[in-house]
Parts: C-alpha cells; structure tokens; sequence
C-alpha cells in the first residue's frame, strides 16, 4: 500500500474526513461543500499519529529538503510541525495568518535570523489563501520559504495558480484523489458520489451554486 492510500485510510477510519455529498458542509469562505476534513483528530490517535509523523519525515529525507527551521501554519499545523521538528532535533516557529493585534504585533511567532530558510507544515491546502498569507508573512520577516508540506492536498485549481505564483513547491502525504478512492474502496461512498465528488473539486463554486 502506498504512502498515499495509507494516510488516506488512517483519516478515514479515524474520523478526519468525512464525505456527506448530499448534506453538505458550509466552509468558511461560505461556499458549501460535500467533503470536510478535521486533521486535528489525528493528535488523539497515538499509532496513527506517529505513522503520519514519519512519513513526513520520510518525505523530507526523499526530496532533499534542506532548511533551518520548521514552520507550523496556525493553528492546525503547529503541532504537527512541532512533532516533526522534534524527530529531526531543529527548531520550529509558527506563522499566523495575519500580524495579532496587540503586544508585539507579530505574525511569526518564535525566535529566527532572517535570511533562515523555513519549510512550512500545514494540515490541509484547499484554495491555498491560508498558505499565501503565510508565504507573504515569512517573506515579510525576512525569512526564505523553500517549500510546503501537508497532510493533504485538495488539489484544487486556485491552489495551483497560487502555488505557481509564488514559485513555490508543495509536498502531501495524500490528496483528494486518494481520499475519494480510498472512501469508495472502504464503502463509506459509492461510485456516483466519488463522481459527484469530482465535480466539486474541478468547480467548487459552480457545485455550490447548483445546489
């Protein structure tokens, strides 16, 4: 089993991701959609946590990633990030998705020299708004991005263009293709709702708009 088909059982089984076509969520953008994943869970499950860990290591180790700090996207990717820096034996900062409003006014958060470069861990990329802000943000604190992992990958057409404009590489353990096959193999779905999950993917906002 590959990599990929694991994750995307491991967060099926456990809860992360859930695929309701017919009863569809409402995300934060406001557009509604048939699938929702909550990465979050995967904290609670100790076994299934620590493969998740791994393979991101394991990636890192396959794509030569060279950098000076982990950097976790507030708030879902902080402990993740904070696993992985831990196994690797580096230090970690975390980026929110804007500068807070009080005390020191800081988006990134921890200590770090400028000219550092950062690899950035995120749980999940949708449209990829959550990841320029943070692009932006390190950018901004004089940090150098060399690239992006996450648990998932939604493999959406915005997050593509954005990626693209901000030269930047993203590595997933799993995406929404294996997330849809994976649900239908384990008979949480079936054929004409991994079909119907396909048709979101490739038009969020047309699918929204149908409904």
């Amino acid at each position: 089993m590959s990599i990929a088909n694991e994750v995307a059982k491991i967060l099926l089984e456990i809860g992360c991701v859930q695929v309701k076509p017919k009863d569809p969520f409402t995300y934060a953008s406001g557009l509604k959609g048939p699938i929702y994943c909550d990465n979050r869970k995967v904290l609670s499950h100790v076994k299934e946590r620590n493969i998740i860990i791994d393979a991101f290591v394991k990636l890192i180790q396959e794509k030569n990633l060279e950098f000076d700090q982990l950097a976790g996207l507030a708030t879902a990717g902080i402990p993740h990030a904070a696993f992985i820096a831990s196994k690797l034996d580096l230090p970690m900062i975390y980026i929110r998705d804007k500068a807070k409003g009080h005390g020191k006014g800081n988006q990134v958060e921890g200590d770090f020299i400028p000219g550092q470069k950062v690899l950035l861990i995120e749980d999940l990329v949708n449209q990829g708004s959550s990841l320029e802000k943070a692009v932006q943000g390190a950018v901004d604190a004089g940090l150098n991005v060399v690239g992006c992992l996450s648990i998932v990958d939604y493999e959406m057409a915005k997050s593509r263009d954005i990626l693209k404009k901000l030269n930047l590489d993203l590595f997933s353990l799993t995406n929404f293709s294996h997330l849809a096959d994976t649900a239908c193999v384990l008979g949480k779905i079936g054929k004409d709702e991994v079909e119907l999950l396909r048709a979101w993917q490739k038009d969020p906002a047309g699918w929204h708009e149908s409904l």
